[in-house]
């Protein structure tokens, strides 16, 4: 369907779905730093690394998917969709 759309139907679609996962990500946000603050007082058992430590590139990953889906609803609204084209690689 998205493949299919037009220019304009695909800058709607990517707002829509932008705008849904950069609220998803920020009411996440906090609990997930909150979260991964809480693992200090673990460490791994076979390498004894703090938790906080291994869990902290999940923020990281979370932040960064908030400024790329906002890079995204940005370039839709000034009626760049991105160049995807779902269903158009080999099926091997």
């Amino acid at each position: 369907i998205y493949s299919s759309a037009s220019t304009k139907t695909r800058c709607i679609f990517t707002v829509i779905t932008g705008v849904a996962m950069i609220a998803l990500f920020a009411v996440a946000l906090p609990a997930v730093y909150s979260y991964v603050t809480f693992l200090k007082v673990e460490r791994s058992a076979y390498l004894g690394i703090r938790l906080d430590y291994l869990y902290s590139i999940y923020v990281l990953f979370s932040v960064a998917a908030i400024i790329r889906y906002a890079a995204l609803v940005w370039q839709a609204i000034q009626g760049r969709p991105p160049d995807i084209e779902i269903g158009s690689g080999s099926a091997l």
